[in-house]
């Protein structure tokens, strides 16, 4: 019977499921589209290449005490003559891969990694290929990369690495599949920067040996390294920035589809809660004539259910093509992690079907709870008449969400890095849970505060004030999506601006040099000190990027969840002074040194934030593990503020010596002493002239440049905040646009007895005003409280910093939303003549 009414009434009038259908479809087009794009990063399957010939392969744990490690772990190059000594073993290969630059003539010059000439015998095509003989001075190159540069056999090649720039004869083309470039093994391992330590030993067996036999041998002398044999495992070693993004990717499409089932959930419960209130009347008649509570509410959830389900499956189709859309434009910008691929799945379909039946059905219950509970009478009255105010266990649940927002923003967000990020979207939809069960009171206060400006423009601003007196239920039904929208929307573009801006405004104020010399591969160490010697430089500092892993100063210390940005220096820290002004808070950065200069693992200089996270202050230890996983305990020389601009640690280049991929500067920075700059540049030209690439930009420049490359992130982000916050925005209209077709008798009524449409449209526009007021103002309330904690722990700024531009555009889209999807089905209301409008419902 239940089904068969619910069936019966969405035939009858299809317009009053409408609503409900548009917030359901929406929200699972969402959900299908961040599905197939979670399974298309989560199943990417890239083979491995240099390794692909390789049964055996031996590496390091790429985690340290739990985290795992900001660069590269690396294992004993010894290790591989042990392991050769095994009878079942033909060969084994220490690998090591460095950072150079090639250039030949006029052509580009080529960024390719450095690898020692015998790793050719598995890094080749076919695999187990004979290393080419190579003589001191002479190295071999890929065919690709030969191509690329126009140079045969015999050719002369310029060659960027840490020792500074020499010329190599071309002695070898290598038929391989990647990018290299293959020195003799003793050069190689010296220019890698630490010669003692390999990246992994590929393992050969003899004819005959199947690789798990020769894995068994292998791990009786591997001690603490992994021997590793499937393809996913050798190719996360040859490519470990693929486990990077690969992860990055799944956490980006899993927040988004988590969001999307949040904010689905949250609205499509209100949606229907508004829905079956706009039908109190016919529960009421369905009450008059017998109809039990328990029919009342199987009726409401048969109802709901078959929306939900009709929706979903309309969904299918859009959600998927949607996915395609988003997946081209990721691949387009290298976004997706290498292999890829975007196939059909129903488990998306399966996950946006629970989560609408999740939203739809309870919602339903509790809406129509109440009405099937009253008795006939009753009903029909407070359909007429909307009942003002909230009950008591609506007052305490509202109040109880309030409460569990404000502490988890205290002790949660207030802590700032990952567990932070992650909370932040919980904590907002319990402030819009809150919202919304105190809505009726919230929209009684926007009404009161707002009524006085409203009522000077006269009759009109008198009636839109007192209907919205009359109808606060019905108007937090619409103030709560608008604010929804606001709140989540200035949130996320907020954070980001906060932190964008903030590290622009700390990073110009640090950045003291005149000069900044770049190159796209990096620069040899000795380039800064060939800098300094120029007539009219006080000060050359090289300046390299890299992580860290912080943990207290203690000898049982473990690591902190997330890694701290660091910036290792070339020289002494008093030079590094006058071309970095990290806003020193006590100490001195002239008391960093390496180890041997004043502690046993060295001084550091760390933000002081970090300091007060791990418990360590000036004079006292801190744990730091290095890109390797290697741990150090040095003594912290100084603390500073400006940690968004210039890394949460300092310390000196030669404690991160041997323990990076790369042995080379990022960049240099060079402060003049006041010499005139057309002579200062030219001196700059003429000392990295001899280096490939490298560029002499002024601070200013290399600040524009900066900018530049966050913008693919910027895109990213964008897609991300665009994809939900429109799911959103169109909840937001389809519940403004619901409350506005409920209206139909009362325009009818208001016509009738004289009121002409101008006006009419003229209330309902002031209306539509104070919901967008009140939306705006309770959102950018609920952004601000989320956004402050979050920013001062990432930043250290009291207050987050949200451009002009940016609030123009909220509100202007918000006044487009809200006034449209008011103003338009009005439009269709004043077309039904009034004494029609007066007995039928919209």
């Amino acid at each position: 019977m239940s089904t068969g009414l619910a069936r019966a009434q969405i035939r009858s009038r299809p317009s009053a499921f409408i609503g409900t259908f548009v917030a359901l479809f929406f929200g699972a087009l969402v959900v299908i589209c961040c599905g197939h794009l979670l399974f298309a990063a989560a199943n990417a399957d890239q083979a491995p290449q240099r390794y692909a010939a390789v049964p055996v392969l031996v590496a390091a744990d790429p985690e340290a005490d739990g985290r795992p490690v900001p660069d590269r772990a690396r294992v004993d190059a010894s290790l591989a003559g042990r392991i050769a000594a095994l009878p079942q073993v033909k060969a084994a290969v220490a690998d090591t891969a460095f950072p150079v630059t090639v250039s030949a003539g006029d052509r580009a010059p080529v960024v390719a990694d450095g690898r020692p000439v015998s790793t050719v015998r598995f890094a080749a095509t076919g695999g187990d290929a004979t290393p080419p003989a190579l003589a001191a001075g002479r190295l071999a190159l890929d065919a690709g990369t030969a191509r690329e540069l126009g140079v045969a056999r015999g050719a002369t090649v310029r060659v960027t690495a840490s020792e500074g720039t020499a010329s190599y004869r071309l002695g070898a083309v290598v038929d391989s599949p990647r990018p290299g470039v293959w020195f003799p093994d003793a050069e190689a391992w010296r220019m890698s920067g630490h010669p003692d330590r390999a990246d992994a030993v590929a393992v050969l067996p003899k004819a005959g040996v199947p690789a798990d036999r020769l894995a068994g041998q292998v791990r009786k002398v591997a001690g603490s390294a992994r021997v590793l044999t499937s393809a996913g495992d050798r190719n996360a070693v040859e490519n470990p920035d693929f486990s990077v993004l690969q992860e990055n990717t799944i956490g980006m499409f899993g927040a988004m589809g988590g969001l999307s089932l949040y904010i689905a959930i949250f609205v499509v419960a209100n949606t229907m809660a508004l829905s079956i209130s706009q039908r109190q009347r016919e529960t009421a008649l369905l009450r008059g004539i017998g109809a039990r509570p328990a029919q009342i509410r199987r009726t409401a959830a048969a109802e709901a259910s078959l929306v939900a389900v009709l929706a979903v499956v309309v969904a299918v189709v859009p959600g998927y093509l949607l996915a395609r859309v988003l997946f081209d434009a990721m691949e387009c910008r290298h976004l997706m992690p290498p292999g890829s691929r975007l196939e059909f799945t129903w488990i998306p379909v399966a996950v946006a079907a629970f989560a609408g039946l999740l939203a739809a059905v309870p919602g339903s219950l509790i809406a129509s709870f109440r009405a099937a509970r009253s008795r006939p009478a009753q009903a029909l009255g407070e359909a007429a008449v909307p009942r003002r105010g909230i009950g008591p266990i609506r007052l305490l649940a509202g109040l109880a969400a309030l409460a569990g927002a404000v502490v988890l923003t205290i002790t949660v967000l207030a802590g700032g890095g990952t567990t932070a990020n992650n909370a932040a979207p919980l904590v907002l939809l319990l402030f819009m849970v809150a919202v919304s069960l105190l809505g009726p009171l919230l929209a009684r206060l926007a009404t009161e505060v707002l009524g006085l400006p409203l009522r000077l423009t006269g009759v009109t601003g008198e009636l839109a004030t007192l209907n919205g007196r009359a109808r606060a239920r019905r108007l937090s039904s619409a103030i709560v999506p608008v604010a929804l929208v606001v709140a989540f929307g200035v949130t996320k573009v907020g954070q980001q601006t906060s932190l964008s801006h903030e590290a622009r405004v700390q990073s110009e104020a640090a950045l003291s040099a005149d000069r900044v010399v770049q190159a796209p591969g990096g620069l040899p160490q000795d380039l800064a000190e060939r800098a300094a010697r120029v007539p009219g430089v006080a000060a050359a500092t090289g300046i390299t990027d890299l992580g860290l892993l912080v943990g207290p100063g203690d000898k049982g210390a473990r690591p902190g969840k997330d890694s701290v940005q660091a910036r290792a220096f070339t020289g002494a820290g008093g030079q590094l002074v006058r071309n970095l002004d990290p806003d020193v808070v006590s100490g001195s950065l002239s008391g960093v040194r390496p180890a041997g200069g004043g502690a046993a693992a060295g001084t550091v200089a760390v933000e002081q934030r970090v300091a007060d996270r791990v418990d360590t202050s000036v004079g006292r230890p801190i744990t730091l593990w290095l890109g390797d996983g290697t741990r150090i305990r040095p003594v912290v020389a100084a603390t500073y503020k400006r940690g968004t601009g210039v890394g949460d640690v300092l310390l000196p280049w030669a404690t991160v010596a041997g323990h990076l991929t790369s042995p080379l500067v990022d960049r240099i920075l060079v402060r003049a002493d006041g010499s005139p700059s057309a002579g200062l540049d030219r001196g700059l030209e003429s000392a990295v002239s001899g280096t490939p690439g490298a560029t002499v930009q002024t601070a200013r420049a290399f600040t524009r440049s900066t900018e530049e490359d966050r913008e693919q992130f910027a895109w990213l982000e964008a897609m991300a905040l665009g994809v939900i916050t429109g799911f959103a925005g169109i909840a937001a209209a389809n519940t403004l646009a619901m409350v506005t077709f409920e209206r139909l008798r009362e325009v009818s009524m208001l016509r009738l007895i004289g009121m002409n449409p101008r006006r009419l449209r003229r209330v309902v526009r002031l209306e539509a005003l104070t919901v967008v007021l009140a939306g705006l103002g309770i959102g950018m309330v609920i952004a601000l409280i989320i956004l402050r904690p979050l920013v001062q722990a990432a930043t250290g700024a009291s207050f987050p910093y949200l451009p002009p531009a940016l609030q123009a555009v909220v509100a202007a889209v918000a006044l487009v939303v809200g006034l449209s999807a008011t103003m338009l089905p009005l439009r269709r209301l004043l077309r039904v003549r009034p004494t029609e409008g007066v007995t039928r419902r919209a």
